[in-house]
């Protein structure tokens, strides 16, 4: 994703606090090419939930993010829920197409 990335500040440091990532490192999930993207709404906005292992982390990742004002807009940054890791590796093992 070549997009530049955006977000507020009061909620980075507060997704630091909670999460332990920061969302200037959120590029570790979204360069990736192993990435798992699936469209979502909240609050009436139709968002983006992507997912990738980030080697730097040794860990499943999500961010969420909207495409805003010609930026990639960080919304959150944090380990996949177990959930989400299922379904990760479900699709890396049987739909990810090899780059």
């Amino acid at each position: 994703m070549d997009a530049k990335l955006s977000w507020d500040e009061a909620k980075r440091q507060i997704n630091l606090r909670k999460h332990g990532l920061d969302f200037a490192s959120a590029g570790a999930v979204l360069d990736s090419r192993y990435r798992l993207d699936i469209p979502v709404v909240r609050h009436a906005e139709p968002r983006t939930l992507s997912m990738s292992y980030a080697m730097g982390f040794l860990a499943v990742l999500t961010v969420i993010h909207v495409a805003r004002d010609g930026s990639c807009r960080i919304i959150s940054f944090r380990r996949a829920s177990r959930e989400e890791r299922e379904a990760y590796l479900v699709w890396i093992e049987n739909e990810c197409d090899e780059p």
